[in-house]
């Protein structure tokens, strides 16, 4: 192995411990100490090298090492890896191995088929999959949270309790809403894209189960080339999609003294709606606001620190983010929300720092923080989009098929609850390969304790 690779495999195989530094100094002087849970500063994302593979479509340019099976140089090739094993579940020992996944991105895995233009698999598919860049990564311990809560509580009751020290929260009404309202466009760079880091790095933030769901999504889109985006059969795009560059387009944002509102979407309408000054009825499986049973985007609370928007969502309901990962109903979100502003105090993006927590499915909570760019007040762009998904896709012998009007085919109907893209794999694609035994944790009854 080569001494780039020995490191990368190093950097994903144990989480990286963040502390809290001490109030800097200028000029001799303690400058303000940092809050206890937000704003803490990260690496640009923006500037980090594409891992890859992959090439024109969502990669702007060839990011490949290597092409049609070829081996980049002074890397040394594992003698069995996603793109030629015959039962990955057998390989858990090697997933950690940023070779394993030939060094690719989860986007570069994505888009070996031409899942994202052009087909890259090679001549003698799957085993002829293309390389990404085994000397680049993005840093592990810059997508753990840094701010040390075990819970989204107890991370959310912090906060408020430091800016009610400080004389908040600040109650807002009509006459003195900050100048929010407005289109604005996600153009940052961000981790979770899955261009900028190994697919070995992302399965390191996830709990043995949830890392075992992940290679086999992996698996089945690098090797078997049998997808199952949730947007092709017009299903759910589920909480985190949100933050992914294809799932979304402009945020229309809203500001009203009782909720905040934002709204996205692209095969989807992702809706926020931070409900101000409310507490959650903390009876139940998780948090919540209504009845207790998980939303697809959850319900979201929050409050305002002078001129920052910090919310805690929580009765989420588990799905999963092709490319991503799979997540859990007990996924909760803290999001810090901040206005940037140019010399002339005007508004011209929203700062948007998540941390996410999911005792299910990550081994530590993680972060994400984007950039939203204003693009235009509400009475000078066009009126939102509202979509309206229709199925053109049917899983047809396991896979994603185009069906035309008129034609009859045999359908069905998923479980929509019990995980059915991994339905779809497992009885079409997994004859023969020896697959753990695991426990249903999308069962409702099991999350209500019934």
């Amino acid at each position: 192995m080569s001494l780039a690779l020995a490191a990368l495999v190093a950097s994903t195989s144990s989480a990286v411990a963040q502390e809290q530094p001490a109030a800097a100094q200028d000029g001799g002087e303690a400058t303000e100490a940092r809050s206890v849970g937000r704003g803490w500063p990260m690496a640009q994302q923006q500037d980090q090298p594409v891992v890859g593979a992959g090439t024109g479509g969502a990669f702007h340019g060839e990011h490949i090492a290597a092409r049609n099976g070829a081996v980049p140089e002074g890397v040394t090739p594992l003698e069995r890896d996603i793109f030629t094993s015959d039962d990955f579940y057998v390989d858990a020992e090697l997933w950690s191995d940023p070779r394993y996944f030939r060094c690719n991105s989860p986007m570069g895995l994505e888009s070996q088929w031409g899942g994202y233009g052009e087909e890259i698999i090679g001549d003698n598919p799957p085993a002829s999959g293309a390389w990404g860049f085994c000397d680049r990564d993005y840093p592990r311990e810059n997508i753990v949270s840094p701010y040390g809560f075990e819970t989204a509580q107890e991370h959310y009751e912090a906060l408020l309790a430091e800016t009610r020290a400080n004389g908040g929260p600040t109650v807002l009404t009509n006459a003195d809403l900050p100048d929010w309202n407005g289109r604005y466009n996600d153009s940052s760079e961000n981790w979770y894209w899955g261009r900028i880091i190994q697919a070995s790095t992302v399965l390191s933030l996830l709990t043995p189960e949830y890392r075992q769901r992940a290679v086999q999504m992996h698996y089945h889109q690098a090797n078997t080339n049998a997808p199952q985006w949730q947007s092709q059969y017009c299903w759910p795009e589920g909480f985190m999609r949100r933050w992914h560059e294809h799932a979304v387009r402009d945020h229309q944002v809203l500001v009203t003294p009782e909720i905040v509102q934002f709204i996205t979407g692209v095969a989807d309408n992702f809706l926020t709606q931070v409900h101000i000054g409310r507490e959650f009825n903390m009876e139940g499986a998780v948090p919540r606001l209504g009845e207790d049973v998980p939303r697809w985007y959850g319900e979201t609370i929050g409050f305002w620190d002078d001129e920052a928007l910090i919310s805690w969502t929580s009765n989420i309901q588990g799905w999963t983010v092709h490319a991503g990962f799979e997540f859990s109903n007990k996924l909760q979100a803290v999001e810090i929300y901040t206005p940037n502003t140019d010399d002339d105090g005007n508004v011209v993006g929203i700062h948007h720092e998540a941390v996410l927590y999911d005792p299910e499915a990550f081994v530590e909570p993680i972060r994400m923080v984007r950039d939203l760019e204003r693009i235009g007040n509400l009475e000078e762009v066009d009126p939102y989009i509202f979509v309206e998904c229709v199925q053109t896709f049917y899983p047809i012998d396991g896979y994603a098929t185009p069906v035309t009007p008129g034609r009859v085919i045999q359908y069905e109907i998923p479980d929509m609850f019990g995980r059915p893209w991994a339905q779809l794999w497992e009885e079409w694609h997994e004859e023969g390969m020896q697959r753990p035994e695991a426990e249903d944790v999308f069962n409702f009854e099991d999350d209500a304790g019934q």
